[in-house]
């Protein structure tokens, strides 16, 4: 859900930006252009073009309002990078700090739209530094409500709901425009960590202030949440009659963002109600959409729907297709979201290592005016000075083997999947390739495995994500014992695995695999506080001399796990040409696991 570029854009609408008034007539004209953003966007267009029709009599603190909000029109059209150079244009104007701010805040969402989240991530920090220096009400709010807008996008739900509810503390019977945004993003926040009841009360809490307050772009958002809400719940009617008329209210408006994501929900929601067609229709309304970041998790909700509809239509080969690019959007959307965690993580220890770098050069500025004094003292001093030297350097060899461990610990989290320990997609693959490369240099077998758990999904409905996860590291831990050190293990996505054996036959693989598919069989489950029965379809491949890369074995024992899903789970299938083409009759839906 990208609540974040169209609420971090209609958050600006909340702050005018205050010039001199010996400008009056200008000022009031961009006073003017503040509230037509909020209310006609052909309006916002014609004060805009008239201000820079007289863009010469306009001073330097003007001048960087209007680029401002001109920044600000690129990012609602998704053209980041020309608003990062039109706000540091304005920069360089040398406006006002209250101005300064505003163009800090605004960089920090055009970052986050280029999925630069260090940089994001230090203006978030340089905002938290200046925060308790501001003494404007306003100012202070507005800083807070961007600092929420940036802990959504990088999906740290908690700090987004402590700085929304700082935002609703400062503003409430202060500013009512400012509290909206609060009452808004409290409510994400309760969403975000499947608090959907509190959710729920929130979206229609900030829905009646907002609209009451002549802000319907955030009571539509508002109503949009809401709608998610029933979707969760699977009461799609409700759904319906929610999202619908938010569709039109942001046709009128003409935010492209926000309603692709409606088309998006609305897929769901008439594939729900059985309504096929329409489903259809908005799904691939959708699917036409760029492959640009901001589309993607669209696009992803689309590809599912289409694939479960072409299924039950019983047009095997478009599921298919539309399930391998839900499974590529969804790699997407799950490799971002470890970029996101690891700038947050990468972000929290550099601001520690600076604090403890501040914290150490005082200490050593303490010691050299310390030694500076002994240098004067009696002899009998110089062994203290001595002690001091010693422990400072100590204390620096700590500091050093303390750093160098915690790098090799992100390090570590960035390459291995944190619930099973075994590689990441990501990493598994690089590794799995570089192998190759030197297998074939020599002339030798590479064989992959590629295994899904069975009717995984059940697991997790029936018993609950607890005893999945329980579930997957328990099948990571009975097939560790059965492969070698240097084969791969790496975790696909999900309940799908991948064994990269370098050096290995087709014979030996499939003896391997044969191996896991019986100790997976043999987890007792009872330990996990229920009783159910756990297994997995295998596909195997072997290398030819055709092969350049890991993507022709890959697809192999993709198409030859197709094959075990189809014959009846719970067995392993070598690949073989006769497996290329599935007809019609052997074809069915990885998306029903």
């Amino acid at each position: 859900m990208r609540w974040v570029a169209i609420v971090g854009l209609f958050f600006c609408l909340a702050f005018p930006l205050v010039g001199n008034a010996n400008e009056k007539s200008f000022d009031e004209t961009l006073n003017e252009l503040d509230k037509a953003s909020s209310s006609s966007q052909l309006e916002a267009e014609v004060i805009i073009e008239s201000l820079l029709t007289s863009w010469a009599e306009l001073s330097n603190e003007q001048q960087a309002r209007l680029k401002i909000y001109i920044a600000i029109r690129k990012i609602y059209g998704g053209d980041y990078q020309a608003s990062i150079q039109l706000l540091r244009e304005a920069e360089r104007l040398k406006p006002s700090t209250e101005i300064l701010n505003k163009i800090y805040q605004y960089l920090s969402t055009s970052y986050i739209g280029l999925k630069d989240y260090p940089a994001a991530l230090d203006l978030m920090t340089e905002n938290l530094e200046r925060i308790d220096k501001i003494t404007d009400i306003d100012i202070k709010v507005g800083s807070y409500v961007r600092l929420a807008n940036l802990a959504l996008e990088l999906d740290a739900y908690q700090d987004l709901r402590e700085y929304a509810l700082q935002a609703m503390r400062l503003s409430l019977d202060h500013d009512n425009r400012q509290h909206c945004f609060a009452l808004l993003y409290v409510a994400v926040a309760d969403l975000k960590q499947q608090q959907y009841q509190s959710a729920e009360s929130g979206f229609q809490r900030s829905q009646t202030f907002c609209e009451a307050n002549q802000l319907p772009l955030i009571g539509l958002m508002s109503q949009k949440g809401l709608g998610l809400i029933t979707i969760k719940n699977e009461n799609y009617q409700s759904a319906k009659d929610l999202l619908e008329p938010v569709l039109i209210g942001y046709q009128k408006f003409n935010f492209q963002s926000e309603i692709n994501h409606v088309h998006a929900l609305l897929t769901q929601v008439y594939f729900g109600l059985a309504d096929y067609l329409r489903a259809e229709e908005f799904a691939n309304k959708v699917m036409v959409l760029s492959d640009e970041s901001s589309h993607i998790e669209y696009k992803a909700i689309a590809a599912k729907v289409l694939s479960q509809r072409y299924f039950e239509s019983k047009q095997y080969k478009l599921a298919y297709d539309y399930l391998k690019s839900h499974q590529q959007y969804s790699n997407l959307i799950l490799d971002d979201t470890k970029a996101k965690a690891n700038a947050y993580l990468m972000a929290k220890f550099k601001h520690q290592e600076q604090a403890r770098e501040i914290t150490l050069l005082n200490q050593e500025r303490q010691l050299v005016e310390t030694q500076k004094e002994l240098d004067q003292s009696a002899r009998t001093n110089n062994v203290m000075i001595m002690t001091m030297l010693a422990g400072s350097v100590i204390f620096l060899s700590l500091f050093l083997l303390y750093s160098h461990r915690q790098k090799l610990r992100y390090r570590r989290l960035a390459l291995t999947d944190r619930l099973t320990s075994v590689y990441n997609r990501g990493a598994g693959q690089d590794f799995a390739e570089n192998e190759f490369i030197q297998v074939s240099m020599r002339k030798a077998d590479y064989s992959v495995i590629v295994f899904d758990l069975d009717l995984f999904k059940n697991i997790n409905d029936s018993f609950g994500h607890a005893t999945g996860d329980w579930t997957l590291k328990h099948v990571v831990s009975v097939i560790r014992p059965l492969i070698r050190d240097s084969d791969i293990f790496t975790r696909m996505g999900g309940e799908e695995f991948a064994l990269f054996l370098p050096y290995s036959s087709e014979q030996t693989a499939v003896k391997i695999a044969e191996r896991c598919k019986l100790a997976i069989a043999a987890i007792d489950t009872k330990y996990s506080g229920h009783v159910f029965h756990i297994t997995a379809s295998f596909g195997v491949s072997c290398s030819t001399r055709e092969d350049l890369s890991l993507d022709p074995l890959l697809k192999r024992a993709d198409i030859a796990l197709y094959a075990s899903k189809h014959s009846g789970r719970n067995r392993v299938t070598l690949y073989n040409s006769e497996l290329q083409r599935p007809t019609d009759e052997t074809q069915r839906s990885l998306v029903f696991n």
